[in-house]
């Protein structure tokens, strides 16, 4: 995807709609000497996206440079830094809607970086139909940032900071899209949007590039694109991707592969269930998709793809190179031994995490009536799974659809209630710290916490 990208931050380089806004006035002199550069021509512009700012300067000499900026002279956030060169320009990404930013030029020949005074400018107002959460309790420094894809009354991503305010949005116009994941690019210049087609028709799925200003949008056909992707360290796409064929009755039937989307546009079938798994004992099922693949992340460390298939209830490990499927555990195929403890049957997101173990959303049957955040303890050779901590919301919420689930390095854990409409931030006790409420009619997706917008991970 490098190069739709590269095309897309191109575009968004030469957008001459940046040039029609109104220039913010400044509170320092149109040129002054910084160390060995003279700079000139500091401008800071609304970008498509009116909570972002468009800052742009020259040097009279070959120079790097940032911006600092932040709600006053203080500052507290610095953008990445220029290439060397005499024009230079940089987004200020973070801030709230209708709020004064202030920011300096801190420009580099190669003696020191050297700031000049300051500078202010007011973000604009968040268009009408702007999906607004609401934040309760107290975060620490878990993240600064997440990436909501809502789905319901209005389709929207938002990325919102720990209070709740929306420092970026994005209205999606795609016929007959249904947003399932919103991903900002790990070189923090764009947003992922994966847009499956609706019920019937996923040969319309669609993923968008929307730059991180707003003037671009890079429209990739994704035909049977559905419900998850993740974006490899290269930029290359992996998405769950539905095969077609035909029961024996003539009638269709489906299930899921894993397709990687490369840089030059070729896909790549990593792994495909109807080779994997026998299908037969769910010829007669009545759902379409006898495997409803639902999450999918990318393993780096392992070079390896978990993929959940809801259907069955299974989550499996697929080796990327081999294609081959190395464990699965929960539901009908399940291989380990979970010593008397409930097994997970129907999860969504999940997260294995460094040290192992296995964070599930487990979204349970109606038939129990809740569902629940678990944590198991695996012992992959000898095929023990061990309960060792689940959250259950109090009252119990069932989730029918969807679900999330992130733990940070201090022990809490993101709970994503996503039909519901309510995220919560619950410490290892299971005491919830930290809750965001979306508007009525609105649910969430699944979603992407972030630290920064300078900062690639």
């Amino acid at each position: 995807m490098r190069a739709a990208l590269a095309f897309l931050l191109l575009a968004a380089a030469c957008d001459p709609s940046l040039a029609d806004k109104d220039v913010v006035g400044t509170d320092s002199d149109d040129e002054a000497t910084l160390g060995d550069a003279a700079v000139s021509d500091v401008t800071a512009d609304l970008a498509t996206i009116v909570t972002v700012v468009v800052v742009r300067w020259k040097t009279d000499v070959e120079a790097t440079g940032h911006v600092e900026f932040g709600p006053d002279e203080t500052y507290g956030i610095s953008t990445n830094t220029t290439a060397s060169g005499t024009s230079h320009e940089v987004f200020l990404v973070g801030t709230a809607a209708d709020t004064l930013v202030h920011f300096r030029v801190v420009v580099d020949t190669g003696s020191g970086p050297t700031p000049t005074s300051d500078y202010t400018i007011t973000t604009g107002p968040l268009p009408t139909g702007t999906p607004q959460p609401v934040a309760s309790g107290t975060m620490a420094d878990e993240w600064q940032f997440m990436v909501l894809p809502t789905q319901g009354a209005v389709a929207a991503v938002t990325i919102v900071n720990q209070v709740g305010d929306v420092v970026w949005y994005y209205r999606p116009v795609v016929e007959g899209g249904n947003l399932m994941r919103a991903l900002l690019t790990n070189d923090r210049k764009a947003v992922l949007l994966g847009h499956a087609g609706t019920q019937g028709k996923l040969e319309d799925s669609l993923l968008q590039y929307i730059s991180i200003d707003g003037g671009t949008v890079v429209d990739i056909p994704a035909p049977f694109f559905d419900h998850d992707l993740d974006e490899l360290p290269d930029g290359t796409v992996a998405m769950i991707s539905v095969e077609r064929r035909t029961r024996p009755n003539g009638t269709p039937w489906e299930a899921d592969r894993i397709v990687e989307l490369a840089a030059d546009g070729t896909e790549t079938v990593i792994w495909n269930a109807w080779e994997s798994l026998d299908s037969t004992p769910y010829v007669d099922q009545p759902a379409p998709n006898w495997t409803h693949g639902n999450g999918l992340d990318y393993w780096a460390e392992e070079d390896a793809y978990l993929i959940s298939l809801k259907e069955i209830g299974t989550l499996c490990k697929v080796n990327r190179s081999t294609g081959e499927i190395e464990w699965m555990i929960d539901g009908e195929l399940n291989e380990f031994d979970f010593g008397g403890a409930e097994v997970v049957q129907l999860q969504h997101q999940f997260e294995l995490m460094p040290n192992g173990n296995l964070l599930l959303f487990d979204n349970g049957t109606p038939e129990r009536g809740y569902s629940r955040a678990v944590e198991l303890e695996l012992d992959i050779d000898a095929r023990i799974a061990t309960q060792i901590w689940e959250y259950i919301r109090t009252p119990p919420l069932l989730v029918f659809a969807k679900g999330d689930v992130q733990r940070f390095d201090n022990g809490n854990t993101l709970v994503t209630w996503s039909p519901n409409g309510e995220i919560q931030l619950v410490t290892p006790e299971g005491l919830p710290v930290w809750q965001l409420n979306a508007e009525l009619g609105q649910g969430y997706t699944f979603v992407q916490p972030v630290d920064s917008f300078y900062n690639a991970p």
